[in-house]
């Protein structure tokens, strides 16, 4: 069964992106077809494009500083034979320093939440990406996947090189259509600052790990005031 892998890219990040491909080559799963867009348009509009020149029974997104681990993959399609229709990957930060470590530290509690998006899924239950969503597409992509869902062991990992001011930046870019991804979706968990900010830390069994280390906590409490100050003075 093929699977279709599309990567968006622009001109500046296309060695990135060929660097992705190649990790993709490298996989023990071989039968892939690789969808490298480079059309100057918006990711989500990249991505639909990728969508439709698939001819794969698996779709996968990957942005350009992506690289996947050899058995990601194979392990992704094993889990469809299973009976799931999408998956989520967990996701490691490649980027030298403490707060590249803080950012893993806090991405780990959103593995399999609402915060989290598929990343590969059935052909047949692929979506287009609303393209007038800049920033949350990934979202309400997510919210628009049917099917039964699971999780992956092996990893993508993510070359993104930001520190912190481009983050915030980026997350300042993110806030553009949080009032149209909540018009859509007024029940959504994310919109839900108590779960968003504190519970997703706690629920499950989590609060042991996120306890356990105080000092990553306060960074990771500190990091989402500063996130949510960007929200209310962006949206």
């Amino acid at each position: 069964m093929k699977v279709s892998v599309i990567i968006p890219t622009t001109n500046k990040e296309l060695p990135l992106a060929n660097r992705c491909a190649e990790s993709v080559r490298n996989s023990t799963y071989k039968e892939i077809e690789i969808i490298i867009i480079n059309e100057n348009k918006k990711r989500s509009e990249q991505r639909n494009l990728g969508i439709e020149k698939s001819h794969g029974d698996f779709i996968m997104y990957l942005d350009s500083d992506h690289m996947v681990s050899p058995e990601l993959i194979g392990e992704c399609v094993d889990l469809m034979n299973y009976g799931y229709s999408a998956v989520y990957i967990p996701e490691i930060i490649i980027t030298p320093g403490w707060f590249a470590y803080i950012r893993n530290w806090e991405r780990n509690f959103y593995n399999s939440t609402p915060i989290d998006c598929v990343r590969f899924l059935k052909t047949e239950c692929c979506p287009k990406f609303h393209t007038e969503l800049d920033g949350p597409e990934d979202s309400q992509h997510d919210r628009e996947v049917r099917g039964k869902r699971t999780i992956t062991i092996n990893p993508i990992y993510h070359y993104d090189n930001v520190g912190i001011v481009d983050f915030f930046r980026k997350k300042a870019y993110y806030c553009k259509s949080m009032q149209r991804f909540a018009e859509r979706n007024p029940d959504d968990k994310i919109l839900d600052w108590k779960w968003r900010c504190i519970k997703v830390f706690l629920e499950n069994s989590k609060w042991k790990r996120f306890l356990s280390r105080p000092d990553l906590a306060l960074a990771v409490l500190t990091l989402i005031l500063i996130r949510g100050i960007i929200y209310l003075t962006r949206r």
